[in-house]
């Protein structure tokens, strides 16, 4: 993750698509993950954690990006 995210190990989050601008990096998505309205991560260092809507990381965050993720069942 360090070559495509450019972020420490312990550090990966889904904020590091902002640095995949060659779109290398599939995001998945448990589809529980997306029963909640709110998801923790890091933003991109370890020091810290913000929470998200789900509905903003999907409809704003990752088109702003530019990735879709793929949803699974895990």
């Amino acid at each position: 993750m360090e070559e495509f995210l450019h972020i420490a190990p312990g550090s990966v989050s889904v904020m590091g698509l902002m640095n995949d601008r060659e779109n290398r990096v599939q995001l998945l998505i448990d589809r529980d993950v997306l029963e909640g309205e709110y998801f923790g991560c890091h933003p991109c260092v370890s020091i810290s954690s913000i929470r998200m809507k789900m509905r903003d990381l999907i409809e704003i965050f990752l088109p702003a990006v530019g990735h879709e993720s793929v949803y699974v069942d895990l």
